[in-house]
């Protein structure tokens, strides 16, 4: 059987439509020009020209982050979507309450070490101790 081994570069290929650029950056291209131009031909008159290239940058970056921008393999959405979820949502964290445990735990282990010093000041410990060793045998 023949193999052939596929580069990881092969594997993240993406197809391009027109001019190295995929249909997703071609539509947001054409989304940043079609709200950019009404604003920068409407505002020409209304908005002062200090202002008017910032507010064109403005409504237009949202589009070329959608078409160009990825992040960790996840597209801008993506990212977006997965960021407010884990920031906005209310988070379930169940803990443990390991002092409480902790405390029980030596608790029941000096409990355990002062029975057996009395068992073993009251001769108990040692006749038990002796009694399962001549069972064995």
């Amino acid at each position: 059987m023949l193999e052939v081994k596929i580069p990881i570069e092969i594997q993240g290929y993406k197809s391009k439509l027109i001019a190295g650029l995929s249909l997703r950056q071609i539509i947001a291209i054409g989304g940043a020009i079609i709200t950019a131009l009404p604003i920068g031909v409407l505002g020409q008159d209304r908005i002062s020209s200090d202002i008017l290239p910032w507010f064109i940058i403005l409504v237009t970056v949202p589009w070329v982050l959608w078409g160009f921008v990825s992040f960790q393999g996840m597209k801008f959405e993506e990212y977006i979507h997965s960021w407010l979820n884990y920031n906005l949502n209310p988070k379930k964290r169940v803990y443990e309450d390991t002092e409480d445990s902790l405390l029980q735990s030596l608790h029941e282990e000096m409990l355990e070490a002062s029975i057996l010093k009395q068992r073993i000041e009251n001769g108990e410990y040692e006749d038990e101790y002796n009694d399962q060793e001549e069972g064995d045998y």
